[in-house]
């Protein structure tokens, strides 16, 4: 699905407009730049339950992973 966007100056800024049927439903997003250029848009997580499902989206085995070594615990002073 592709189409074309407008681009303006927006005070210091570059803008775009981006059509309706992109509309992305975030108040914030994440910018990212691929190797050739291109721009990524992904909404930002709201909550914690959204980060939760961006990992389930993105299909990732986790069968393998193990939790890293927390070295020993420092005792905690006695308060009084």
């Amino acid at each position: 699905m592709n189409a074309t966007a407008k681009l303006f100056t927006l005070a210091n800024s570059q803008a775009v407009r981006i059509p309706a049927r992109f509309r992305l439903d975030a108040e914030e997003v994440d910018i990212s730049r691929t190797a050739d250029g291109a721009l990524i848009l992904r909404p930002k997580p709201r909550t914690a339950a959204d980060v939760f499902a961006m990992i389930r989206e993105r299909g990732t085995d986790w069968s393998d992973w193990t939790r890293p070594e927390q070295g020993a615990a420092r005792p905690v002073p006695v308060l009084d």
